[in-house]
């Protein structure tokens, strides 16, 4: 089982910092949007990404339950950016981050839970 929750934080903080990182990068380097934007599309893509940080840094069961649904809005954002031709491949880019960021917060809360579980009644 340990085994499991090991993977499943690893899931989870690449796909999360992948994320983090990718957002950054391609609003400020790769393809920055008029200078008036900035802020906002900043403040609305990656400032959700900043309430979950502490508790997944932390390996916090909670913070890794609620957090699927922070995946979920990050996969709807790259549907978007994929449904143009222009930023076709940064959204597969934030797809797959989102997907692997989801997947491991699934696994991690399963098998976190489990142990715990077991531990309590144990």
């Amino acid at each position: 089982m340990k085994q499991y929750i090991k993977l499943g934080r690893w899931l989870t903080l690449t796909g999360y910092f992948s994320l983090l990182f990718g957002l950054f990068a391609w609003h400020l380097i790769i393809d920055p949007p008029a200078r008036n934007l900035i802020s906002v599309i900043i403040l609305f893509q990656v400032g959700p990404l900043m309430f979950p940080l502490f508790g997944l840094l932390n390996g916090k069961l909670y913070t890794h339950a609620w957090s699927m649904y922070l995946a979920i809005f990050y996969f709807i954002i790259g549907v978007w950016y994929a449904g143009s031709h222009d930023d076709l491949r940064f959204g597969l880019y934030v797809i797959f981050s989102s997907l692997m960021f989801f997947a491991g917060t699934l696994i991690y809360t399963r098998f976190m839970g489990k142990q715990l579980k077991a531990q309590d009644s144990g």
